[in-house]
């Protein structure tokens, strides 16, 4: 937005540092989001690298198109290319869109009316938590790229493991915990969930997926590390049958393997989080969330086999190539409702493994915003 005292596209003087403190920030601070514009960054430093970073880092930008400024069009492409969403565009009533952006939502305002100041307030509020919540692509740019690239930033990642535990409010005994580094080094969880197709075909060893490292450390292998059995992988063929698929989120049971000893796992769960399309690879199941209920379900059943917590990798994110804040969100609110309305105590902690810095940041988001 433009800063100080400017002329509107009627030639009306208009305070937009007023616009900013009365509307945009008591706004955006109701949804007990921190809010800032460039000018209040206290490092110095070239403005404009500033305002880039913050595009493409916020949770959520707004903009106001009041004055029709070349800069502030600029940055809101900047945005869209950049995130596809949460983007909230702002207006003076009676401002006229330019044709590009005709298509998408503005909310107006009118600075001398207090009741359209108050009503603007609420509905860029409401913008604000149900973009955070639902995540629904309001970038025009991505809304065309959505099937076919993803552009995404370079995320590292974590090589230590850590926890980050989110107590339930209603029962402290149960928690969601996030666990970062490398599922190699995980050791505390007595199910381990396994992202796999709906034909429950296990990946090849040597391969970057969840479903080739269970594969691999579960097998029995020699001092060279070669391997002698094929133990989980052989099970689930075995489980399967003459089926050439199970229904999308089913969940299907198999021994650690070597991993019991190893990992103290207990059980693997193998979900299966993607089905196959012949000339068009893997996607992820329609309702992701499904493989969290399910799976829980299933533990709970197995409540006589001392099996108290469980861990999934963020299912249908990776090879996948589902959006990473939609699913995630929906698998983490899977495991939350289930918590909060399970009668039993057979399950006491829900791990969510986090590979790199933008998994760990988006699931910790999602969990802040839910406590």
């Amino acid at each position: 937005m433009p800063f100080g005292e400017k002329l509107d596209a009627d030639g009306h003087v208009i305070d937009f540092d007023k616009i900013y403190q009365y509307i945009i920030k008591q706004a955006v601070e109701s949804t007990g989001i921190r809010c800032l514009r460039c000018d209040e960054i206290a490092e110095s430093g070239w403005i404009h690298a500033d305002m880039f970073e913050q595009l493409l880092e916020a949770d959520v930008a707004v903009v106001d198109i009041t004055s029709l400024n070349a800069n502030v069009f600029y940055e809101l492409g900047i945005r869209h290319a950049l995130v596809d969403a949460v983007t909230v565009l702002i207006r003076k009533k009676g401002t006229h869109a330019p044709f590009n952006i005709q298509g998408l939502r503005v909310i107006d305002y009118d600075p001398l009316d207090l009741a359209s100041v108050d009503n603007a307030k609420r509905q860029i509020a409401s913008f604000i938590q149900n973009g955070l919540r639902y995540r629904v692509t309001d970038s025009p740019i991505h809304q065309v790229l959505e099937n076919r690239v993803r552009i995404e930033t370079c995320s590292n990642p974590i090589l230590k493991t850590d926890y980050y535990n989110f107590p339930i409010s209603d029962n402290p005994k149960r928690s969601i915990c996030l666990v970062t580094g490398d599922i190699q080094d995980i050791r505390c969880a007595d199910i381990w969930v396994n992202s796999e197709n709906s034909n429950m075909q296990m990946a090849r060893y040597y391969g970057r997926s969840i479903s080739s490292v269970i594969r691999y450390l579960g097998a029995t292998k020699d001092e060279a590390g070669h391997v002698v059995k094929d133990t989980i992988a052989d099970e689930l063929v075995e489980k399967m049958g003459d089926r050439e698929f199970v229904r999308p989120g089913y969940i299907m049971t198999t021994s650690p393997g070597e991993l019991q000893e190893t990992h103290n796992v207990k059980k693997i769960f193998h979900a299966a989080a993607i089905v196959g399309a012949i000339g068009e690879g893997y996607r992820p199941i329609q309702h992701i969330n499904r493989c969290v209920t399910n799976a829980l379900t299933k533990m709970e059943k197995l409540e006589t086999e001392n099996l108290h917590s469980i861990l999934f990798p963020l299912m249908g994110t990776g090879h996948g190539k589902g959006k990473l804040q939609t699913n995630a969100q929906l698998l983490i609110e899977a495991a939350l409702s289930y918590l909060e309305t399970t009668q039993k105590d057979v399950i006491e902690t829900i791990y969510f493994l986090t590979y790199t810095q933008e998994e760990l940041d988006v699931c910790r988001n999602i969990l802040v915003h839910k406590q």
